[in-house]
């Protein structure tokens, strides 16, 4: 039965209206029918097949009726607005990406002219040189569209996990070890704070580095020269693993936060120039979810940025026995939800 129908509806009684509707009307199906006016009148009868259920009076009919439309009409409008909304992010999409790609494409194009004529003349230390700027470019690239693909597999419920089991440590100073040009040319200090007996993740471990990447890149973009970037670990008394990248930047206020961790959003840099794609934090959210974490953004104006992400228990391996809890995990509903 329908719900309008049933918050409407008094029991049958004896003396029935003439008129009479099935269980199963919408209210579209009885605002449009030809007797609309003698039913508000006179109410309906409310009938399952042919044996009366209940009775409403024409005026609680027009009340019900009423609202069902006040709440179809509500609908509609969250759902254009929705449809306003993806329009706007897949509009962002292609103008961040033509801005993200456009960059490292020149920078490829034009140092690579660099270093043929370099090959051509024997400056082969320059050559390298250029060679290593085209890397990075390149490298810049392919991390845009991995975010761009990863982020798109997730909405579309299409992302596996490639589990196996991660040493945090390792992984932690791998990423730190690839971002040593960029730390070094702002005069970042960076360090590695874990317990020797940090036990194992289970998890996916590319998307683990690319979690870690995005978040030590983040606070080397926005913590001015000389921040301080530390990866941290370690299991709380819930036997969660909280993995944490905090920096001793300028820090952001509430609104920034909540701007940041919208797809497609983008901060600004100590330049006070836009940077970024604005998809890292998203990402980072979203395949943190997709392992059944959580993610966290903890800062202020003038204390610096804690990023957390906290896994659950089930995914760290702690020593019990020589024996491993079995565990399942279900999939987070919806990135941009």
């Amino acid at each position: 039965m329908q719900d309008w129908l049933t918050d409407a509806m008094e029991p049958p009684g004896d003396d029935l209206p003439g008129r009479a509707v099935d269980t199963s009307i919408r209210p579209a199906a009885l605002l449009s029918g030809p007797d609309i006016a003698l039913c508000l009148t006179g109410g309906v009868a409310v009938v399952m097949g042919s044996e009366p259920v209940g009775r409403i009076s024409g005026a609680r009919l027009a009340q019900a009726l009423a609202r069902a439309v006040e709440i179809a009409d509500r609908e509609a409008r969250t759902a254009r607005d929705e449809v306003r909304r993806l329009r706007r992010d897949r509009r962002m999409l292609a103008a961040n990406l033509s801005h993200e790609l456009k960059t490292p494409i020149n920078a490829i194009s034009g140092y690579s002219e660099l270093v043929a004529l370099g090959l051509e003349c024997g400056r082969t230390h320059a050559a390298a040189s250029q060679n290593a700027v085209i890397w990075e470019a390149a490298q810049g690239m392919l991390s845009t569209l991995d975010s761009v693909l990863d982020l798109a597999r997730i909405e579309a419920d299409a992302a596996p996990l490639d589990e196996t089991d991660v040493d945090i440590r390792q992984l932690a100073t791998s990423v730190l070890r690839m971002l040593a040009t960029m730390a070094e040319a702002r005069g970042a200090g960076v360090a590695v704070e874990m317990p020797a007996d940090l036990p194992l993740l289970h998890a996916d471990a590319r998307m683990l580095r690319q979690i870690l990447v995005n978040l030590a890149n983040n606070a080397l973009k926005y913590g001015g020269e000389n921040v301080r970037l530390t990866i941290a670990a370690r299991v709380d008394r819930a036997e969660r693993m909280l993995i944490e990248v905090r920096d001793s930047g300028p820090g952001m206020s509430p609104r920034a936060i909540e701007t940041a961790m919208k797809p497609f959003a983008r901060g600004q840099d100590d330049t006070g120039m836009l940077a970024g794609s604005g998809l890292g934090l998203p990402l980072v959210k979203a395949l943190t979810e997709l392992h059944e974490g959580s993610f966290k953004l903890l800062s202020s104006p003038g204390r610096g940025t804690r990023a957390v992400v906290t896994m659950p228990p089930g995914r760290v391996r702690l020593d019990r026995r020589g024996r491993q809890e079995a565990f399942a995990f279900r999939r987070a509903n919806s990135l941009f939800g």
